[in-house]
């Protein structure tokens, strides 16, 4: 038989004392079957064998013993106290019952009423005495709360259910949450036996709610478990309408943000243009909400042969975060853009959004919508121009003082010139320095030479690899990038002396002796001279040479025949008397 007195739910302790007591056994159809003092149990037998009462002073309790199917139909049966210490009864409960059946029993003054059910079956019924007022009231939901703040994937949010008086729970009841688009439950963690219950949500990926609350006034559910009071009675489960005085969105201030922060776009402040070595621009990563960084998060643009990476510099507390790139020499990109969709990379830091949750750090594919490259035109260029090679506009041929020579030096792209530019040149005892002439804007750069007295080369080159000079001006690339101008090693590949076959001769020829051919010349009216030169010369003509006569001496330069060094200068219709001396002029077209 399970015996379940009142005290063990907690109720104020039983004060009623049954002791030295007598009690008398009253059927409402049959009348009174006498009585009997109370002591250490006492047993009424009407004589059937079915009903069998049985009185506990001790525990104040009334038992009713059925060995089968009660034969009174529908009746009452009375047990009134009497005498001893007993006071007037005040409540009764049924704390045990194994017949099946539904029993109930009233009190009014000191008599204990059992109404018996028609087959009540076999069983016993326990029904305890109590001078203290029974509970019947049901506990309430009085207010929800919970610590305010944010709370991010993962986080725990504890929520504090408070009841009208001390409650106890078996099972996991549970309390749905409005958390949009799917709704979460909290379950219950602890609290029994107190008047506050704990419940527990761990925010999941996709929660959201600006000031959490439940779904509404039913939100609470058993789940199968029970909320009692210590009386038995069920707690009833209804919440203030949400968002209303005591409701959990009126006591807490809680934001739940269980959506992940994701990259929206990159850009750039910088405008669009060309960019040279040293040149700084910035890269935007826009996010679809507020993050905060910790560390040097890292972008790594595609920059051509090696890959740069742009370091993460300001915009924490904001939904753009500023990357800082440096070009460096050797960079190059028609279109800057990112390497690929992962080159958002943490570097040992953090991108997070206010309520902790890591930022997805997947890029728009580069070139794709919402890229850098889509976004911006920015070019990086750099890569210095350098000298391809050096060669001439003016044919192969040997030139004299005052020819003019075009010399070209090609470039590797477009370069752009100021100043005077100069180029020097190996040209005998004094080498030449020309200057720059024509060119700029293009990928060749033209120097002008003109031949002085004294330049000689038997192949034209420039001095040395370092022969091309800035002379205060500039040579640069379209991004500003300044040329390297180091040329090719004078006579190989790409040198002017081996692009092209031009000699220089600004030595003027000499004439090292003019002496009359044979050695008689009294009386003969035509003379020969024979003019010798310091090297072959061409263009000799009688115009180049002059006679010079003393006394009445007279003559005429009749002829001049010429093979290589030598001229043979004819003087003819000589008269007079005195000498004859032949000069050459000293401005002639010898060559």
């Amino acid at each position: 038989m399970l015996f379940l007195l009142l005290a063990a739910f907690g109720l104020p302790a039983n004060a009623l004392n049954l002791s030295g007591a007598s009690v008398e056994l009253i059927y409402s159809d049959f009348g009174s079957y006498g009585s009997a003092p109370v002591g250490s149990g006492v047993e009424f037998d009407e004589g059937f064998g079915a009903l069998t009462y049985d009185v506990d002073p001790a525990n104040n309790t009334v038992t009713l013993h059925l060995s089968n199917s009660n034969p009174w139909g529908d009746t009452t049966a009375t047990l009134r106290f009497s005498g001893g210490s007993v006071t007037d009864f005040t409540s009764v409960a049924v704390t045990s019952n194994t017949t099946g059946q539904t029993y109930t029993a009233s009190v009014s003054g000191k008599d204990l009423v059992i109404t018996l059910p028609v087959n009540s079956g076999a069983g016993d019924v326990m029904f305890t005495l109590s001078d203290t007022p029974l509970d019947t009231v049901q506990p309430t939901v009085t207010g929800l709360t919970a610590s305010s703040g944010r709370y991010g994937i993962g986080q725990t949010v504890q929520v504090s259910v408070s009841f009208s008086e001390v409650v106890y729970v078996t099972g996991t009841p549970q309390l749905t949450l409005e958390t949009g688009a799917t709704d979460r439950v909290a379950s219950y963690l602890s609290g029994s036996g107190t008047s506050t219950l704990v419940f527990s949500y761990t925010v999941q990926a996709g929660d959201t709610a600006a000031d959490l609350d439940y779904v509404a006034i039913n939100s609470l559910a058993l789940n199968g478990g029970t909320i009692r009071d210590a009386a038995s009675n069920n707690a009833v489960l209804v919440l203030p309408s949400p968002g209303a005085a005591n409701s959990l969105g009126a006591n807490a201030n809680i934001i739940v943000d269980g959506v992940v922060p994701t990259v929206s776009s990159v850009t750039s402040p910088t405008s669009n243009g060309t960019y040279k070595t040293g040149d700084t621009i910035s890269v935007v990563v826009n996010f679809s909400e507020t993050v905060i960084v910790t560390g040097t998060p890292q972008l790594t643009l595609e920059t051509g042969l090696t890959d740069r990476s742009a370091s993460y510099s300001s915009g924490s507390g904001t939904s753009a975060l500023t990357f800082t790139y440096t070009v460096q020499s050797g960079d190059t990109t028609a279109d800057l853009d990112y390497v690929a969709t992962n080159s958002l990379a943490l570097n040992g830091g953090s991108i997070r959004d206010e309520a902790g949750n890591n930022a997805t750090l997947t890029l728009a594919s580069p070139g794709a919508a919402n890229s850098l490259g889509a976004n911006r035109n920015i070019v990086i260029d750099a890569i210095s121009p350098t000298v391809t090679s050096v060669t001439s506009t003016t044919a192969n041929d040997t030139y004299k003082i005052g020819d003019v020579i075009s010399i070209s030096v090609n470039f590797s792209e477009t370069v752009t010139v100021t100043g005077t530019p100069q180029l020097t040149l190996e040209t005998g005892a004094t080498d030449r320095v020309v200057n720059y002439a024509s060119g700029s804007g293009t990928g060749t750069l033209v120097f002008s030479y003109t031949v002085q007295a004294g330049d000689q080369s038997a192949d034209l080159d420039y001095a040395s690899t370092a022969a091309l000079a800035l002379n205060g001006g500039t040579i640069r690339d379209a991004a500003g990038n300044a040329a390297t101008l180091t040329l090719a090693s004078p006579g190989s590949a790409n040198s002017l002396g081996a692009n092209k076959n031009i000699v220089i001769d600004g030595v003027r020829p000499a004439v090292t002796s003019i002496a009359p051919a044979g050695s008689t010349f009294g009386g003969a009216s035509s003379v020969t001279f024979s003019v010798t030169f310091s090297e072959t010369v061409t263009g000799v003509t009688p115009d180049d040479f002059a006679l010079t006569v003393t006394g009445t001496a007279a003559g005429t330069i009749v002829s001049v025949s010429h093979s290589g060094t030598t001229s043979d200068v004819t003087v003819g219709s000589i008269s007079g008397d005195g000498t004859l001396r032949l000069d050459l002029r000293g401005s002639t077209d010898i060559c």
